[in-house]
């Protein structure tokens, strides 16, 4: 049991990290937002499903990048082309989320605008 304790322990340790990160902080404030909005829109259940994964996937990509952005800046502080193709690869794919997620959004809360 201590095992399995111990190990919620650190994964809330890692939101408590992650948290400190603004552009983590702003994903959650703006996932925050749309669930809010997904109330006052009366959500179905399968709206819910997808806005709640699109939600994670883009919060989970902006933690795994910003880890990918510290292991990096842990590696060389120097700022090398690999180092740079590194982290703009990372962002690439939270960009690449982030736009899914937004177009996932407007096609579920657009059509309850009118």
């Amino acid at each position: 049991m201590n095992w399995l304790k111990g190990r919620f322990k650190y994964a809330f340790s890692g939101f408590r990290y992650a948290l400190m990160d603004r552009s983590i902080l702003l994903q959650f404030v703006f996932g925050l937002i749309v669930i809010i909005t997904g109330f006052l829109f009366r959500l179905t259940v399968l709206e819910w499903i997808l806005i709640l994964i699109c939600i994670c996937a883009v919060i989970f990509s902006e933690i795994i990048n910003s880890c990918i952005e510290n292991l990096v800046d842990y590696i060389s502080l120097k700022h090398t082309p690999q180092g740079k193709k590194i982290k703009d690869m990372a962002a690439a794919a939270v960009l690449l989320i982030s736009v899914m997620s937004a177009a996932i959004g407007l096609m579920i809360f657009l059509p309850k605008l009118f």
